[in-house]
């Protein structure tokens, strides 16, 4: 039994080609479940693809979603979905790079107040994909990352919402967004890195981060668990009230033949190919080559539109092997996959975000019940973890 009460998210869709409607009824069904605590909402720019690479002969929902790019704003899908299931609560998931503290805090405690008071922020120091092509600098990332989560701690200090910071890139001056603080939202670091954990310790409520990608058995997320829990407290800060929050990486099915197809799938081994290990030093671990050089960082080089090179792509996938897939994802039926994540819960994390990807290589058909085996697998793991 664990001591604090386990909560789950699941990512909602986010393409603006999709009725309204049906993502009305997605988020009342995952309310209606009982078993996701928050709605994700990324905030991707574009996705993880290079062009051509989505087609009907690799991606069945091609027919309907004919290119990933076309993301909706998430502040609009975070509201939208919160007047639709009123009473979950809503992540938003983005990097320091593209809005200014203010203008987050200020569109976090809008959140707060539409999610029933619970919200949180996941951000981290952002990805190239995301940066580059718009004309932002990943390189001030992590600068700009420590620009946000110091703002956030004056903002709450202050008395009357006015923040006066002589940060990296922002300067504040007396800067209101006024007092009216109906809930407060969490504020969690995400990704990897000594200097991203270390601020989060300083300044953050949590930390979220990928599993087994960048964290990768629970017994190292044990002792990460136990160093940040030993170094919050010496901070003078409660460690029981630190969130950790893997993003578990699966594929749900309770067909292994399913599972099998997928991992020769050219857009999800593409995915293998770019963050099956964020760090591509870790593959040497396994015995194991990375599909590219053990430099390569997914946030720091995938550009995916500007990647249109046919042999580079198909060199690339040729290097995933069905033990890279393996060692990427969580897979199996439901209640195979929560016992995988059971031993993570039970190292210290207390929010899971499930992120499964298998909706890629599903049939139209079978993806019409790709969302009621996560839900199937957060209710499995909370009335594990949550029985009085």
């Amino acid at each position: 039994m664990t001591v604090r009460p386990i909560e789950t998210a699941i990512p909602i869709p986010m393409d603006r080609g999709f009725p309204p409607a049906m993502l009305g009824e997605v988020c009342k069904a995952m309310k209606a479940s009982g078993a996701v605590d928050f709605f994700h909402i990324p905030d991707q720019l574009q996705s993880w693809w290079p062009p051509g690479m989505w087609n009907p002969q690799n991606v069945a929902m091609a027919a309907v979603m004919p290119d990933p790019d076309s993301n909706a704003d998430p502040s609009a899908i975070a509201g939208f979905a919160a007047a639709s299931a009123p009473g979950v609560g809503l992540t938003l998931s983005t990097d320091a790079l593209r809005r200014g503290p203010a203008e987050m805090m200020q569109t976090m405690l809008t959140l707060a107040a539409m999610g029933d008071g619970r919200a949180a922020l996941q951000i981290g120091a952002g990805e190239i994909k995301n940066a580059a092509p718009y004309g932002y600098e990943r390189k001030e990332g992590l600068k700009r990352y420590e620009d946000h989560l110091r703002y956030y701690d004056l903002y709450w200090k202050s008395e009357n919402g006015a923040v006066t910071m002589d940060g990296h890139f922002w300067k504040y001056k007396n800067a209101t967004i006024g007092g009216a603080r109906p809930a407060r939202p969490r504020m969690w670091a995400l990704g990897g890195g000594p200097k991203l954990i270390d601020l989060a310790i300083s300044y953050a409520d949590g930390f979220a981060t990928m599993v087994p990608n960048v964290i990768q058995t629970p017994d190292a997320f044990a002792a990460f668990v136990k160093k940040t829990r030993d170094e919050l407290e010496r901070r003078g800060r409660d460690p029981m009230k630190f969130d950790f929050v893997p993003w578990m990486f699966t594929l749900i099915h309770e067909d292994p033949d399913v599972i099998k197809r997928a991992f020769d799938n050219p857009v999800l081994k593409w995915m293998v190919a770019n963050f099956g290990r964020f760090n591509n030093h870790d593959w040497a671990a396994y015995g194991m080559q990375p599909a590219y050089t053990p430099e390569y960082h997914y946030a720091m080089n995938l550009l995916p539109n500007w990647t249109t090179d046919k042999k580079y792509i198909n060199d690339t996938l040729a290097r995933v092997t069905h033990k890279h897939c393996e060692l990427c994802f969580y897979y199996g039926s439901a209640q195979e996959v929560a016992d995988q994540i059971q031993p993570y819960i039970d190292a210290g994390a207390n929010v899971i975000d499930l992120i499964d990807f298998l909706g890629v290589a599903l049939t139209l058909e079978d993806a019409q019940v790709h969302l009621g085996r996560q839900i199937d697998v957060c209710a499995r793991i909370k009335a594990r973890n949550n029985s009085a």
